[in-house]
This record gives structure tokens, sequence and C-alpha cells, in this order.
């Protein structure tokens, strides 16, 4: 039994960790566009009613203003997305001679988020995946969007992610 113990042991353990390790995509909302990096690309898209205020130029590799359903940009090895004034940064991690190599993509994303009045959107909550997300929150005056996530099977939320400001 003590034989058969250890090797059942392992390949339980390594299911359990084949499973938790897909890599869950990365959102950012920022203004009225949606950045989300998940399978090998990065994705643009409006946060609707709004139109996505850009399309991108593949020749030059740049955002430029102009009207877009979506925009889908191949990415090897995207995995997530920040936005920091108006620029994007997406992390990516990929295997150069069988080592993993991370690094990050800049983009220059301002055709994408006009000088617009802000209109926050409404909460949304997936009780299924556990995620509620709640834009403009203000704490102790400052804004902030925030992402939290279900602890258990209980009612109890932790907060993941607060992107400062409500654009």
């Amino acid at each position: 039994m003590k034989n058969l113990f250890l090797p059942l042991s392992f390949a339980i353990i390594g299911s359990l960790l084949s499973l938790s390790s897909h890599a869950d995509p990365m959102v950012v909302v920022k203004r009225h566009a949606i950045f989300l990096a998940a399978n090998n690309s990065l994705t643009v898209m409006p946060d609707p009613p709004h139109p996505l205020s850009c399309t991108y130029d593949a020749a030059n590799d740049i955002f430029i203003p102009g009207t877009s359903a979506s925009i889908q940009i191949p990415l090897p090895g995207a995995l997530d997305v920040k936005v920091a004034g108006n620029d994007l940064y997406v992390a990516t991690s990929t295997l150069v001679n069988d080592v993993p190599a991370t690094g990050y993509v800049k983009y220059d994303v301002s055709a994408c988020l006009p000088d617009a009045p802000f209109t926050p959107s409404i909460a949304r909550a997936d009780l299924a995946a556990g995620e509620l997300v709640i834009p403009c929150v203000v704490v102790d005056g400052k804004e902030y969007n925030v992402v939290m996530n279900q602890r258990g099977r209980s009612m109890n939320w932790e907060v993941i992610f607060a992107d400062s400001g409500c654009h």
C-alpha cells in the first residue's frame, strides 16, 4: 500500500497543478477602451455604449485615431496588461532555447483614450467565476476602479486589483 500511495499522490498533485496553471485573461478598462491580454494576443475592445476611437496600423506597429469594432494584435506569450497614462504595457513570457524569457511590449494608446466626459460603467458581477468589478469607487477623496474575487463559496470578497482614477 505504501508503494502505491507515493506515486498516486504525485499523480494527483500533478493533475491539480496542471488544472490551475492555465492563466486567466488579464483585463484593464481605461476610459472607453478595454485592453485584454490572453491567448497569445492583445485585444482592444470598446466599453459599450461608447465606440472604440482608435485603430491599429500594423505596418508601423502603432495605434492611430479612427474607429474599429475591436482590434486584435498577435503577441506571443501575452500575460498581463497595465495602462499608465497614455502608455499600455503588455507583459510577455516566451520560451527561448527552452528557457522562459519574460519581457514587455509598450504601446502609446492615446488614440484609444479620447478626452471625453467619463460616465462610469455599472458594476458587473460574475458569480459563477467569483468576480465583481466596481467602477469609480471613491476612497478618501480618490477614485478607484476595483476588481474583487469571492473567497471560497462564502459571500466574502477581497480586493485583488485597484486602478486609480476613473478615466
